[in-house]
């Protein structure tokens, strides 16, 4: 069984989200695009998954890959999966919701293990426990308050893990393929930004995510430009072809324990 602490990749990871909701914040309770917000953070946790190490935007520290599969309606955004700071560069479409886990953690599970939900979750209980967390838009806070923005996972979902990925985390090699996941954090959606450039700022700390863990500390700041409409085509072929020139830079690989 892999049990295993980040933000944003990993059989855990570490991210959070608030409460009381300021400046086109979504409440928790509500749907955003047709999908409830569990759903949504159960999607992210897809998303992080669903492609290769060498563009993947989990192990991204530009924001070069924040776009790979991540057409749908809803504009997910990643951390890092080693902790500490995180500063990147990237391009929203105007008017498109932002969804991202400000501490968040996750348990991948082989299937024929036999661990059931129940099991997964005893390898994550310290979530309840994360501190210092705070999510901001151009400098003013989101949310307030953090209890009623937790979404945690009711029943296994499946993540299909490549091999390059798996080993880029230091996962054990037989993680790969679909695995089981479920996920327990803190989760922010916010309605579509105006044209123009944005600062996101979000980030915690997670003392103990399990018994014996090493505290987990996050911050990332995000440069998010939102261009006028019509104009992102021409700045996502810019991104992917200033991508394609540094896919080769390494990434930190993310040690995993069984």
């Amino acid at each position: 069984m892999l049990r295993k602490p980040l933000n944003l990749a990993g059989a855990i990871a570490l991210f959070a989200a608030v409460g009381i909701a300021q400046a086109g914040v979504v409440d928790p309770t509500q749907p955003v695009a047709g999908s409830n917000q569990l759903e949504l953070a159960e999607q992210w946790v897809q998303w992080a998954f669903s492609t290769d190490a060498a563009s993947n935007p989990l192990l991204d520290t530009t924001g070069a890959a924040a776009h790979v599969n991540n057409n749908g309606p809803v504009f997910f955004v990643a951390g890092n999966t080693t902790g500490g700071e995180s500063k990147r560069t990237f391009t929203v479409p105007a008017g498109k919701p932002i969804f991202f886990p400000v501490v968040n953690a996750f348990d991948l599970e082989v299937p024929t293990d036999g661990c059931d939900v129940q099991c997964a979750f005893s390898f994550i209980p310290g979530v309840g426990g994360a501190t210092d967390l705070y999510a901001k838009l151009d400098g003013q806070d989101l949310v307030t308050t953090f209890p009623s923005y937790r979404q945690t996972s009711t029943a296994f979902f499946t993540v299909d893990l490549s091999a390059s990925l798996s080993n880029a985390l230091g996962f054990p090699p037989r993680y790969v393929g679909l695995l089981d996941a479920i996920t327990d954090g803190y989760w922010v959606a916010v309605e579509g930004l105006t044209p123009g450039p944005h600062t996101l700022e979000f980030g915690g700390t997670i003392p103990e995510l399990y018994p014996g863990a090493t505290p987990f500390t996050l911050a990332v700041t995000d440069r998010v430009n939102v261009p006028e409409p019509g104009t992102l085509g021409l700045l996502l072929f810019g991104a992917v072809a200033a991508y394609a020139r540094r896919r080769s830079v390494a990434t930190d690989p993310v040690s995993a324990r069984e």
